[in-house]
């Protein structure tokens, strides 16, 4: 045992009933956690436990997790996923058979704009109004990933399209309404878009 230890094994074997001081046997990691100091061992087993199991970003990444096949997917399997969809906006909007837009003069315009704005896109069926690239403009289909910058949309061939939020303006229908929403506003994962404080920055109106 290290001697500085030496005046710690006495106090501790004093306080030992007489007949059973011979068998005391003092740990010296215990000693060090009661003098206020941790071991090597003691430290790297705290950061061990501590250490967490969840993926980080970086992660996801090399393990191909947010990657999609561009031919291996049917546009039809996709189809369930658009109907949970709109009965997610139904709830998420509050929408009830019959509702319309309300009105840009209307108080509840405000409140309806923000909302529509943090819809989670996972199953709703996005058309490209206007782009910087012409080439994307047109371009349609159930969108099957909505990350921070880009959507991959499956169209009705069958292939996955990327198309990058920033440069482009999006189209939505749902029952007889039709949302335009600017993609520079959606550059964010859904998740941190549903709780972001943000402005009114769509274009909601109802179809003739």
């Amino acid at each position: 045992m290290d001697n500085s230890l030496a005046p710690l094994q006495e106090l501790l074997t004093d306080m030992v009933v007489a007949t059973n001081r011979a068998g005391v046997n003092i740990n010296s990691e215990h000693i060090t956690m009661l003098s206020g100091t941790k071991s090597k061992k003691q430290l790297s087993r705290k950061r061990t436990t501590g250490k967490t199991s969840t993926l980080t970003r970086r992660e996801y990444a090399r393990l191909g997790l947010h990657t999609l096949p561009t031919r291996q997917m049917l546009y039809e399997e996709a189809l369930p996923l658009h109907r949970l969809w709109k009965g997610y906006m139904r709830e998420h909007l509050g929408l009830r058979k019959g509702d319309t837009v309300p009105a840009v003069h209307e108080p509840s315009y405000d409140a309806f704009s923000k909302l529509l704005v943090k819809t989670d896109l996972h199953g709703a069926i996005v058309h490209v109004a206007e782009s910087k690239s012409s080439t994307l403009v047109g371009l349609s289909g159930i969108v099957v990933l909505d990350t921070k910058n880009m959507l991959k949309l499956l169209g009705k061939d069958n292939r996955i399209r990327s198309v990058p939020k920033t440069e482009c303006v999006f189209k939505m229908r749902f029952g007889n309404m039709e949302f335009t929403i600017f993609g520079k506003h959606l550059a964010l994962r859904p998740a941190e878009r549903s709780v972001k404080k943000i402005k009114n920055f769509i274009e909601p109106f109802e179809l003739e």
